[in-house]
């Protein structure tokens, strides 16, 4: 009789995604305002950093008796004296920014892009989901979390890390980083700032061609563009991975663009070199002002399309198309292209 084959071990992103959302879950919005309510992934770590730092602070006052008001020893000890005192207001702030840090998580996940980076979601899911490997407050009360996609054990090397990082701050594992509250990463939203921009547009342009009036390449260009900018990079992103028409059923831009567009859209707006064809750079926010270019591109078309400015091979205006069909029309597969993994090579 074969045997039951064993079933595969989730993997630790997998884990922290599960464990992450099943936190959140659990945490209300009265717990999020009360401001006696310490998260529980963090309170031991907060308890013990207050204690230890009393122990030095009664060290420092009794030290501070010893000496002549007028002394640089007294000066000193006084000033580390308010030092300490200092870090517990940091402390607590960084407990107010920790508890908004997962609320606002918690409300951003309901609305997110698909080009959001895995690693922004592990790293969100990680911190504010209360799955960290480690938290280390430096002595400034700072919160510092230890995050890694691959296991952090508790035996042996990995372990005695584990305590060092607790203690000082310090890791020197091949695996993981660490990071402050403010260098967590957002994850890409729904832009609808940007798909309403999109909507005006076409109403703009319907009614412009209803009225005869030419339609204006390089102002809807700029438009799309100077929103996109000015909205910063994960709205650009957003903006690649949503379904502009809002149907549900057409497909977006990088979709799209995956699948094979015109050439026009496979080249670089600045240096005319050619583009990866797949999503990962796409969702990279270095990357955000190319992309920008191509849909403001890609925008600009479908509304001039839209207004019947351009004219197909007989003479005649272009027919009146949906907006899927608007958005779809450009889809056409390059030819002789090199493979994305040919071209992932020019950018590392």
């Amino acid at each position: 009789m074969a045997k039951k084959q064993k079933e595969e071990e989730p993997t630790k992103q997998a884990r922290v995604g599960v464990n992450s959302m099943k936190f959140l879950d659990s945490v209300s919005d009265e717990d999020l305002g009360n401001p006696s309510w310490i998260p529980p992934a963090i309170q031991g770590h907060i308890n013990n950093y207050v204690r230890s730092s009393r122990k030095t602070l009664d060290q420092l006052m009794e030290a501070k008796e010893q000496y002549d008001k007028s002394s640089d020893e007294h000066v000193g000890v006084s000033k580390e004296i308010e030092h300490i005192a200092k870090t517990f207001i940091n402390v607590k702030k960084e407990v107010d920014e920790y508890k908004g840090g997962i609320m606002k998580f918690k409300q951003d996940i309901g609305t997110m892009s698909k080009g959001t980076q895995d690693s922004t979601y592990f790293i969100g899911s990680s911190v504010f989901g209360n799955q960290f490997d480690e938290l280390h407050i430096d002595k400034n009360g700072m919160f510092n979390f230890l995050s890694s996609p691959e296991e952090v054990g508790y035996d042996g090397e990995m372990g005695a890390a584990r305590v060092n990082y607790r203690e000082t701050g310090e890791w020197n594992m091949p695996v993981g980083g660490s990071l402050k509250l403010k260098d967590v990463p957002s994850v890409v939203k729904e832009p609808f700032g940007q798909k309403t921009l999109v909507f005006k547009l076409a109403e703009k342009t319907k009614m412009e061609k209803d009225s005869g009036k030419p339609f204006d390449d390089q102002w809807t260009y700029n438009n799309v563009l100077n929103n996109l900018t000015d909205a910063g990079p994960n709205a650009t992103i957003g903006m690649a991975f949503t379904d502009l028409v809002g149907d549900g059923q057409t497909k977006s831009f990088a979709e799209m663009y995956e699948e094979g567009l015109k050439e026009e859209y496979y080249i670089h707006p600045d240096t005319g070199e050619e583009l990866p064809e797949g999503l990962l750079w796409m969702k990279d926010p270095a990357n955000a002002d190319v992309v920008s270019k191509l849909l403001s591109k890609y925008v600009t078309n479908t509304m001039k399309d839209m207004h019947g400015s351009t004219v197909d091979g007989g003479g005649k205006p272009n027919q009146t198309l949906t907006s899927s069909e608007l958005l779809a029309k450009y889809s056409k597969k390059p030819q002789n292209k090199q493979t994305s993994e040919e071209l992932m090579k020019k950018y590392r």
